[in-house]
């Protein structure tokens, strides 16, 4: 018995339509958290790198 899903044209166009919508809403996302990070930049809200990496190491640095 043939397996018809994988063959059905509309099936297809739909699921291709559901893969793209699915893209877009992630691109959309990824593109408002980068313009609130550039925001951020512009108005200084950042903390040096140093900072943070100490910060991170003294937290999780679990003796190794």
């Amino acid at each position: 018995m043939a397996d018809n899903a994988n063959s059905d044209p509309q099936l297809q166009n739909h699921m291709d339509d559901r893969v793209k919508s699915e893209r877009e809403k992630r691109l959309m996302t990824l593109d408002l958290a980068i313009g609130r990070g550039i925001a951020d930049a512009e108005a200084g809200r950042l903390k040096p790198k140093g900072d943070v990496a100490s910060r991170l190491t003294a937290k999780y640095d679990c003796g190794s």
